[in-house]
């Protein structure tokens, strides 16, 4: 363990930087308090990937602290805020129309629009992100914002909020759009006639009975409110507070130390800190990140379904590929859809190579030593990518699992030479037949060679035919030969022959991967191309 702490210390990746700077925080901290870490879940739509990371970085760092810090106890607090008002239907909800009536009211208490079984809207959505994060081994535990509120553990602080509401009223006024400053209030009374928490506006506050004035007048996106004025308490779950000022309040409430959020929220967790400073407390320390992109360059949203599920994930790549791309510098935006999924796992199998190559010694704080799980390969021994298996599926246009293996194999006897390379190639080979039969298959069309291209494609097919164990290397040199013959760089040849035999723009090294899908398949592949521009 001394060794391992030694190690982790030196590291200069980011989630070691994150827990040393944790660490000056914490140092007058009794040993028995933990540090606390804590990620945020809003139940009004479908958890995507984006929540995988909001909730999977912050472990990363307190896997770190527990390997410079053992004896320090943590505690990764994910808060789900059910008590959200559902401001709009996510575009994946079935039934739409029906969850129009319940806009406004907080998502715990709107029914579960997919109607199996669970109590809430909320509900439905904790459980999904539950079965969400279970294949991923992290260890966190839940907290809701309805239970917070309703048994009181948030009422000596939301009283603290009462105390101190005009000089808070002063700090977030200026930073809202001039049409929200009037009538703005840190309080959202739930008005007990329409159950609606958006459409309430206070009218005055009364802290000796900690309770507020209001009227439900307020339109909200699709919700408007039914007109009932009234007097209520603010504390016991009857209101909740406005959303920079109840992130201000979980803060107090369970002494957060540390916690994530994306770029877009910098600006709002400053003027939280401001809040919690005037509550008395110490903000957080804070880590902003940027955003996942969807193939359109668009930020991933749950609230209008955008984005890419984990089970989807799980289809095309092993769970670890996932922890790896969520592990990547997280202040540089990436892309997060299905199809850059094959890219990420080439990049995690040579980061996996390089990993079984290394000494135990070596193996202590490195990259995958936050990715691996425990049933996880530990070494990959072979050369071959996904990104050539995907390919090899395509090229012999069959999903029969044991052909295409035995063509791997036949390729590389390391594949099947120890338990954790045949175990991870097995994975592979089955995520490429999902791949190809969901993405590939239902839109590949055969590339019909114009007339100045079919001299080419008839001289690689007969040295082919006349070459059935010609090495990768001669066959790459053939190809090189006809690009050198036929345009000014000899790598112009290359989109043909991927056109031809994979109805691809580009692809993995031709030489190798002839080879592989054996030089006889490739020849059959050219001819029905061939043949297509009869």
């Amino acid at each position: 363990m001394a060794q391992r702490t030694e190690i982790a210390s030196g590291a200069e990746f980011w989630p070691y930087e994150e827990a040393r700077a944790i660490l000056k925080r914490v140092h007058d901290y009794p040993p028995d308090r933990p540090v606390i870490f804590e990620s945020g879940f809003g139940p009004s739509g479908l958890p995507h990937l984006g929540t995988m990371g909001e909730i999977l970085r912050p472990s990363y760092v307190r896997h770190a602290l527990q390997a410079i810090a053992p004896s320090r106890p943590s505690r990764l607090i994910v808060f789900i805020d059910d008590m959200d008002g559902l401001r709009k239907v996510p575009e994946n909800i079935p039934n739409r129309a029906a969850m129009t009536p319940y806009l406004g009211r907080p998502v715990s208490r709107i029914p579960d629009p997919f109607d199996d079984g669970h109590a809430s809207f909320a509900d439905h959505m904790i459980a999904l992100l539950g079965s969400f994060l279970a294949p991923v081994e992290v260890d966190y535990e839940l907290m809701l914002s309805s239970e917070m509120y309703g048994s009181g553990r948030f009422d000596e602080v939301l009283r603290l909020v009462m105390a101190h509401h005009a000089e808070i009223v002063r700090l977030v006024a200026p930073t809202l759009r001039e049409e929200n400053r009037k009538g703005w209030s840190p309080f959202m009374p739930i008005c007990p006639k329409c159950g609606q928490v958006n459409s309430t506006l206070v009218t005055a506050y009364h802290p000796e009975r900690a309770s507020v004035a209001f009227s439900c007048e307020r339109t909200f996106g699709g919700a408007h409110g039914c007109g009932h004025r009234g007097e209520q308490s603010v504390l016991g779950g009857m209101a909740k507070v406005q959303w920079k000022v109840d992130w201000a309040l979980r803060w107090h409430v369970l002494r957060v130390d540390y916690e994530l959020y994306g770029k877009d929220l910098i600006d709002s967790a400053r003027l939280s800190g401001q809040i919690l400073r005037i509550l008395g407390g110490q903000p957080p320390l804070g880590f902003p990140f940027e955003m996942y992109l969807d193939e359109e360059g668009h930020k991933v949203s749950k609230s209008i379904g955008r984005g890419v599920g984990v089970e989807q994930w799980r289809r095309y790549a092993p769970i670890e590929v996932l922890k790896y791309f969520l592990i990547l510098n997280p202040r540089k935006a990436r892309k997060l859809f299905i199809e850059a999924i094959p890219q990420y796992v080439d990049e995690y199998l040579d980061a996996l190579r390089a990993f079984g190559g290394e000494s135990d010694k070596d193996r202590q704080g490195s990259l995958l030593d936050f990715v691996l799980q425990s049933t996880s390969a530990r070494r990959f021994g072979s050369e071959v990518s996904y990104a050539m298996i995907m390919n090899l599926v395509g090229a012999l246009g069959s999903s029969d699992r044991a052909l295409i293996w035995n063509y791997l194999c036949l390729y590389d006897p390391k594949l099947d030479a120890d338990d954790d390379t045949r175990s991870l190639a097995n994975i592979l080979l089955d995520c490429a037949l999902n791949y190809y039969a969901d993405f590939i298959e239902p839109t590949k069309q055969r590339y019909v060679p114009r007339d100045s291209e079919r001299a080419q494609l008839t001289a690689l097919k007969e040295f082919l035919d006349a070459n059935p164990d010609a090495p990768a290397e001669a066959i790459e040199k053939t190809i090189y030969d006809l690009g050198r013959a036929n345009y000014d760089k000899p790598g112009k040849i290359f989109p043909l022959m991927y056109r031809a035999i994979l109805g691809q723009e580009r692809g993995p090294r031709l030489g190798a991967f002839i080879r592989l899908a054996t030089p006889r398949r490739v020849s059959e592949l050219i001819d029905a191309s061939l043949r297509s521009a009869g």
